[in-house]
């Protein structure tokens, strides 16, 4: 048998202990930690949504601002523009990814996602998923809001388990 097929054979294989059936390299569940972070980002530049329709791509350069406003690092934000509502004025529907580079602090990149309506200015907090990370947040996950108080702020505020 060759090595790679005894390994995974071993891998897959449930064994008995005492108390109950292990599997072949599991490892205790660790004690999960969570943060709640919230940022406030402006736009170093970003595309003009003015005449978008649906299938429109856009992207922003962000600054990050800790909630003391000290400088928490930069990110970017990527979107598909699909859907656009007949609402007075309009709504842009969105499917975005956010990566967000800290650099305060903890370091690493938080990523996250989602699909909105993106009307600014807006106080509506809109939904994020935590997809992932690198660094310190290379197994985030959680939640949080993101809102368009103004055309150049956004806010964005994470429960964040690592």
């Amino acid at each position: 048998m060759a090595l790679w097929s005894r390994r995974s054979a071993l891998l897959a294989a449930p064994a008995m202990a005492a108390g109950g059936l292990v599997v072949a390299g599991a490892l205790p569940a660790s004690a999960a930690t969570s943060d709640a972070l919230t940022f406030v980002a402006s736009r170093a530049t970003s595309s003009p949504l003015d005449k978008a329709v649906v299938g429109t791509t856009f992207g922003a350069l962000l600054t990050l601002f800790d909630a003391n406003s000290a400088a928490a690092g930069d990110g970017s934000m990527f979107g598909t523009v699909v859907n656009v509502t007949v609402d007075n004025p309009a709504k842009l529907i969105v499917q975005m990814k956010i990566v967000l580079r800290l650099s305060a602090g903890a370091k690493g990149e938080l990523h996250l996602s989602s699909m909105h309506a993106m009307v600014v200015p807006s106080p509506v907090q809109n939904p994020l998923a935590i997809v992932g990370g690198t660094g310190q947040y290379a197994n985030a996950r959680g939640e949080g809001t993101i809102t368009y108080p103004t055309p150049d702020r956004i806010n964005i505020t994470l429960n964040v388990a690592t």
